[in-house]
């Protein structure tokens, strides 16, 4: 582990420990995965155009634009194990390119995994609830120390969705009662990013 990375982690470690006695600990939802969930279908490039998360959860990403999540199974793996990229430009365009990559491992049931960056952090539950063909939303929620955070990501294929398909999905996370927090939603700046 290099430097800036085993930085980064004590980071968040240090920040979810000091927003411990600030963040709800309501615990994790179980949603169900997407019905018609597969591996192939889930794979491959995402853009995020939304997300809803708690400031613990959304460490990483806040000041994050130009949003990504790469899906790829996991060399030689036959039980689902995947490898998530998430990259993303700090404040503009042309910023400072940021990633973390997450190993998906564990996947009992087509569409939910746990989640993990590094050895000593607690694993999340990352469940694909929706997907189709242009959409997926992704919940990821970890609950300790004394905290609960998560995040519900809003994903396209492409760089943008129009509104119906923002208020679909949306509609859909909320019928779930994901969002235990009500935490306002938050649109993932994409325009300028991609040539």
């Amino acid at each position: 582990m290099d430097f800036v990375t085993y930085s980064i982690l004590i980071q968040v470690l240090l920040i979810g420990v000091s927003q411990s006695f600030l963040v709800s600990t309501d615990g994790c939802m179980a949603p169900p995965p997407s019905s018609n969930f597969t591996n192939a279908r889930y794979y491959g490039l995402w853009y995020e155009v939304g997300k809803i998360q708690t400031a613990g959860g959304g460490y990483f990403e806040k000041d994050c634009v130009c949003t990504t999540i790469g899906v790829t199974p996991k060399s030689g793996a036959t039980n689902g194990d995947a490898t998530a990229f998430n990259s993303c430009r700090k404040l503009s365009p042309t910023g400072e390119f940021l990633n973390a990559t997450g190993a998906l491992t564990g996947e009992v049931v087509p569409g939910h995994w746990k989640e993990g960056f590094f050895f000593l952090a607690p694993k999340a539950d990352y469940t694909v609830i929706y997907l189709d063909d242009n959409y997926a939303i992704e919940y990821d929620c970890t609950s300790a120390f004394f905290m609960t955070n998560y995040c519900i990501h809003l994903l396209s294929r492409k760089p943008t969705a129009d509104a119906a398909a923002v208020k679909m999905l949306l509609d859909f996370a909320n019928s779930l009662q994901l969002n235990t927090q009500k935490l306002t939603y938050q649109a993932t700046m994409q325009s300028g990013c991609w040539s």
